[in-house]
C-alpha cells in the first residue's frame, strides 16, 4: 500500500470528485457510512454516551454525518458539539450541520467556548476537530478543549487524524495542543506521522477504513513510501518451490556470529535462518562455542574460528549465496580486522551482505568502512546503534530523513528497527511494517531479524525483497508467539522469548 502525504491525499480527493464523478457532499456521506460502521464494532456496547466534538472543516463535516448515522442506529446516548462559529463552516460541514440540526431527538450544540463542552462518565469522545491538512501548532480556544479532551479520562476515538497532529513532521508542534487518541480511523492510508515513536500518545492504534477513492490516480501518483500488506507486497514476493527442488537450490548461508560470552547470539540467528527456509547453512564461530552450539543446533554445518573466544579469521567459499556478520562477534582489535576482510571477500565474490549487532558497533567506531561496503549492503540497526553510525537525532522523524539520505549517499539498504521497522532503499524508497508487537522488545530479537533476512538473500532473494520479507514475517511470527504465550489473555505483552519467535515463524 502506497502511503501518500497530507498534499498529496488533497490531490486524490479533489481528482475522486471531478472524476468518479461525486458531489464532495456524496463522498462525505459514503465515507461517514464506513466509518459509522467501524466506530459501532470498535465500540460495542461499553459505553453509555458517545460525545461528538467537530470542527469547522471536513473533517467536523465528518463527524457530524457520523453522529446522524450512529443515532439512527440508537446504539448509545449522542451528542454533538460543533466547536466553530456558524459562519465560518465549509461548505459541506454545514450542509451536515443543517441535517443534523433536523433530528429533534439529538442532542447538539454550536459553541466556541471550552467552557460550554461536557464530557460525562463512561463517555466515548469522538474527535472530529481537523483532519491531516494542519501546517502549524493548534492555538486558542482549541489548545483549551483538547486539553479538556485529553484530561476527561474518555476513550477517545479520532476521525482520520488526531486532532492538531501534523501529517508529517511535528518536531515544532506543541504537544499540548494534539489530541491523545486512544483508536484512530484513518481514510483510505496511515499518516507518515502515523509510524513515528515521538507520536504514540497521539497514536496508540490505527485501523485503515476504504471510502473507494478513485484506484486510478492512487495508482498512477507516485509515492516514495510504502506499508506493507501481505496481499499486495508480501504473497507476490514469494516464489513457489519446485516439487523436484533440493537443498541447494534454497542457498547456501555463512553466518559469522557469537562469542565466549554469547554464543546465544549464533544460536537464535542460525536457527532463525533455518526456519526461514535457507537450504544449508555454515556458522562460523570461535571454538569455545562448538558445544553449546552443536548441542542446540545439529542442523548446521561449523566453520571454527582459530580462536578460543573470538572471531578472527574466516575463509569465504564460492560455495556461499550470502553472508550474515555481527551478532556477538565483540569488537575486540583482531575482530576489527577480520571484519575489514569480510567486507573486501564479500565484494571481491560479488555476494548479498547483512550487518548487525557488533558489526555496527565496529562501524561505528570505523566509519571510513561505509564507504567500502559492498552495495545493497543490509545494515539493521536500532535507534542507539543508528545514532552511533549517522549522529544523534532528537526526533525520530529526522532519523527518518537521514536514514533515507545515507541510504542513497552509500548504495546500502537500512533497516531502522522498531514498531513500524523501516526498510530505505538506496532507490529512495521507505517501507513501513505492519506486522509485530511490544512483546518482541527482548534481547535477542535482532538475532532472529538477522537471521530471517539471511536466509532470504542467500535464497537469491534480491536484497530489499529480503528485508521486506524478513521484516515482515519477524514482526509476523512475534504476533503469533504472543498469542500463544499470553495463554488466552489479551493484553498479555511480557512473556515471550526470541527463541519463541523462531518456533512461531512460519513462511507463507
Amino acid at each position: 500500500m502506497k502511503v501518500f502525504t497530507t498534499s498529496q491525499i488533497a490531490i486524490i480527493d479533489k481528482y475522486t470528485i471531478e472524476n468518479e464523478p461525486i458531489k464532495s457532499i456524496d463522498l462525505m456521506e459514503r465515507a461517514a457510512s464506513n466509518l459509522a460502521c467501524e466506530i459501532r464494532n470498535y465500540i460495542h456496547d461499553e459505553f453509555e454516551n458517545l460525545v461528538f466534538i467537530c470542527g469547522h472543516g471536513n473533517n467536523g463535516g465528518d463527524g457530524l454525518a457520523i453522529a446522524r448515522k450512529l443515532h439512527k442506529l440508537r446504539m448509545v446516548n449522542i451528542k454533538v458539539y460543533l466547536f466553530a462559529q456558524e459562519d465560518k463552516l465549509s461548505d459541506d460541514c454545514a450542509k451536515n450541520w443543517k441535517r443534523l440540526k433536523k433530528i429533534k431527538k439529538l442532542e447538539k450544540y454550536i459553541t466556541f467556548n471550552p467552557d460550554d463542552v461536557t464530557i460525562d462518565e463512561n463517555s466515548c469522545v469522538i474527535d472530529a476537530l481537523f483532519g491531516n491538512g494542519l501546517t502549524r501548532p493548534l492555538g486558542e480556544p482549541y489548545k483549551t478543549l483538547i486539553k479538556k479532551i485529553n484530561n476527561s479520562g474518555a476513550r477517545i476515538i479520532s476521525i482520520d487524524n488526531p486532532s492538531g497532529l501534523m501529517g508529517e513532521d511535528n518536531s515544532n508542534n506543541d504537544t499540548d495542543a494534539i489530541v491523545k487518541a486512544d483508536k484512530v480511523f484513518t481514510i483510505e492510508f496511515p499518516k507518515l506521522s502515523f509510524f513515528f515513536p515521538e507520536n504514540e500518545d497521539y497514536v496508540k492504534d490505527f485501523d485503515i477504513v476504504s471510502i473507494s477513492l478513485n484506484e486510478k490516480i492512487k495508482n498512477e501518483l507516485e509515492s516514495p513510501y510504502y506499508y506493507i500488506y501481505y496481499d499486495s507486497i508480501i504473497k507476490p514476493l514469494l516464489r513457489k518451490r519446485r516439487k523436484f527442488a533440493e537443498k541447494r537450490d534454497f542457498g547456501h548461508a555463512l553466518l559469522i556470529a557469537g562469542s565466549y560470552e554469547k554464543p546465544g547470539c549464533a544460536i537464535l540467528a542460525a536457527k532463525a535462518c533455518l526456519r526461514s527456509g535457507v537450504g544449508l547453512l555454515h556458522v562460523h564461530i570461535p571454538k569455545n562455542c562448538i558445544l553449546p552450539v552443536i548441542s542446540n543446533l545439529p542442523d548446521v554445518m561449523l566453520s571454527i574460528d582459530n580462536n578460543d573466544n573470538y572471531f578472527t579469521s574466516v575463509s569465504i567459499d564460492n560455495m556461499f549465496t550470502a553472508v550474515g556478520i555481527g551478532p556477538g562477534i565483540g569488537t575486540e582489535v583482531e575482530t576489527v580486522k577480520a571484519f575489514n576482510k569480510v567486507l573486501e571477500n564479500v565484494k571481491e565474490k560479488n555476494l548479498h551482505l547483512i550487518i548487525d549487532a557488533d558489526g555496527l558497533n565496529i562501524l561505528s567506531k570505523n566509519k571510513e568502512l561505509l564507504n567500502i561496503l559492498p552495495k545493497n549492503t543490509i545494515l539493521t540497526p536500532h535507534s542507539r546503534e543508528f545514532d552511533r553510525l549517522f549522529g544523534i537525532h532528537d526526533t525520530h522523524y529526522k532519523r527518518f530523513l537521514t536514514a533515507r539520505e545515507v541510504s542513497n549517499k552509500y548504495g546500502i539498504i537500512i533497516v531502522l528497527k522498531g514498531a513500524h521497522t523501516q526498510i530505505h532503499t538506496p532507490e529512495g524508497y521507505t517501507y513501513f511494517n505492519s506486522t509485530g508487537t511490544p512483546a518482541m522488545a527482548k534481547a535477542g530479537t535482532g538475532d532472529v531479524l538477522t537471521g530471517i533476512i539471511l536466509s532470504f538473500l542467500a535464497q537469491k532473494y534480491n536484497p530489499v525483497d529480503a528485508a521486506i520479507l524478513g521484516v515482515y514475517f519477524h514482526g509476523l511470527a512475534g504476533e503469533e508467539a504472543k498469542i500463544i504465550y499470553s495463554k488466552g489473555y489479551k493484553e498479555s505483552e511480557y512473556s515471550i522469548l526470541a527463541s519463541d519467535i523462531i518456533d512461531n515463524i512460519f513462511i507463507r
